[in-house]
């Protein structure tokens, strides 16, 4: 067979394929033909429109990737707007909200004066008592003996006394009677001596002995005298002496009263640790616990611990509102009576306390209560909007605009009341600062300044 036949025989089978059962398809212009050679003119066709494809989409995406962006074009001379709200001069008047503590007026534990044993209580847990009222009576049987022995050292040194009386009084008799025998002697001494100047009529020898005898009262006399000194001297040591003991056993008198524990002050018994029979004492230690506790009610105590930076705007007299648990909901109204005037060193507050009338014991001496404390100065001072406020790192700033530039102006910051915040710095009220501060508004930058109301709240401050 030659090549012609060859050639033949294919081009038969290739019509036959052709007109076979799928008379109606159509072959795509561009495809891959698997029949007969791979490299004929179809399949050289297709890959090269597959390749220019291909190309044209790889170098669109480079040229893509590869493109430098368009600069945007600024408008120029173009400031930007920036809302701007004045610097204001207000009153800082806040409430801030403190955790305090209600405590009684008056708080005692009861200690008897005289250790001793109870006899009998007349009060327990609960009960109310009046200023004066009998609560507890003592014995104390020491105390009698103590009490005995001193009156019986009393009336041993009253009879001592009566008894240096007595013999002082005997010696101021003696010494009158020694005087009058001086003056008899003297004036009987005076005669016999007148007379013996007349020769014969009186010996020398009895002249002699009156004179003597004149001498013997005068030293009589001199004894006597300081034997009444002494004594008398003895009997006020004795004086003395009996006074102590009377003041001594004066004392025990006193003492009898610390027997009879009355009432301090009209209140509540909230404690009783002793009952009848009880040894108990004044040093409240160890084996002398108290006998019971009172509580005044009626008047309560609400401590409030106010921290330092506000210490400066308490004043007293001022009505402050606080709230219990107990009664949620309900606000009560105390009134600053005492300020201590001292801070506390570990949480830097002053304890301020309140006044808070309690007739019908609602509230009870141990509650905690939160107080509605208001902060207040006593002069006036600048405000900004809290957003106004840069703090940085190295510095806290507010953007003042003058003209149409910004300046950054340092600033201590101080109370927040609202919206606003205390501001100290080199700025006066109507100075024009930015509403939102920001660190891209730049030191000496071109702004224009656009004025903003401030918020209701803060107005309404």
């Amino acid at each position: 067979m030659t090549g012609e036949d060859k050639g033949e025989d294919k081009g038969s089978e290739r019509e036959e394929k052709s007109s076979g059962p799928s008379d109606g398809y159509k072959e795509p212009l561009v495809a891959f033909r698997m029949d007969g050679s791979v490299f004929n003119m179809h399949n050289l066709i297709f890959v090269i429109v597959f390749l220019a494809v291909a190309g044209g989409a790889f170098y669109y995406m480079w040229s893509t990737h590869n493109k430098k962006p368009e600069e945007a074009t600024v408008p120029v001379n173009v400031r930007p707007e920036l809302p701007v709200v004045p610097v204001t001069s207000k009153i800082l008047i806040r409430e801030d909200q403190l955790p305090g503590e209600i405590e009684a007026y008056q708080d005692v534990l009861i200690y008897p004066k005289i250790k001793g044993f109870v006899q009998t209580i007349n009060v327990d847990r609960g009960s109310m008592v009046k200023k004066g009222d009998l609560m507890v009576r003592m014995y104390a049987p020491e105390f009698l003996a103590e009490r005995n022995k001193a009156l019986a050292e009393l009336s041993a040194t009253k009879a001592a006394v009566a008894v240096e009386e007595s013999g002082l009084e005997d010696l101021k008799a003696q010494l009158k009677k020694s005087q009058a025998n001086l003056l008899a002697d003297q004036s009987t001494y005076q005669r016999v001596y007148t007379a013996s100047l007349v020769p014969g009529v009186i010996a020398d020898n009895d002249v002699v002995q009156w004179a003597q005898t004149v001498e013997t009262d005068r030293q009589d006399i001199n004894a006597l005298m300081k034997r009444v000194n002494a004594k008398d001297h003895e009997l006020s040591m004795r004086k003395e002496e009996l006074a102590a003991k009377v003041r001594a056993f004066e004392n025990f008198a006193d003492f009898a009263s610390y027997l009879d524990i009355n009432a301090p002050f009209n209140g509540y018994v909230t404690e009783r640790r002793m009952h009848v029979g009880s040894f108990c004492g004044p040093d409240g230690t160890g084996a002398y616990p108290p006998i019971c506790r009172i509580k005044q009610l009626d008047l309560l105590r609400i401590v409030a611990p106010v921290p330092e930076i506000d210490t400066a705007g308490v004043v007293v007299g001022t009505e402050v509102e606080f709230t219990v648990s107990s009664f949620p909901g309900k606000r009560f109204v105390g009134t600053v009576a005492r300020i201590s005037n001292n801070l506390d060193k570990a949480t830097r507050t002053m304890p301020v306390e309140l006044n808070f009338l309690n007739p019908k014991y609602d509230i009870l001496p141990g509650m905690f209560c939160k107080v509605y404390w208001p902060t207040r100065r006593k002069e006036s001072s600048l405000f900004v909007p809290i957003s106004s406020v840069i703090s940085t790192p190295l510095d806290t700033y507010v953007c003042k605009v003058i003209g149409d530039r910004v300046e950054w102006v340092s600033v201590r910051k101080g109370q927040v009341m609202g919206d606003l915040v205390e501001v100290f710095g080199r700025l006066s009220e109507g100075d024009l600062v930015a509403r939102n501060g920001s660190e891209e508004l730049q030191n000496q930058s071109q702004v224009t300044p656009v004025k903003v109301a401030l918020p209701t709240s803060d107005k309404a401050l």
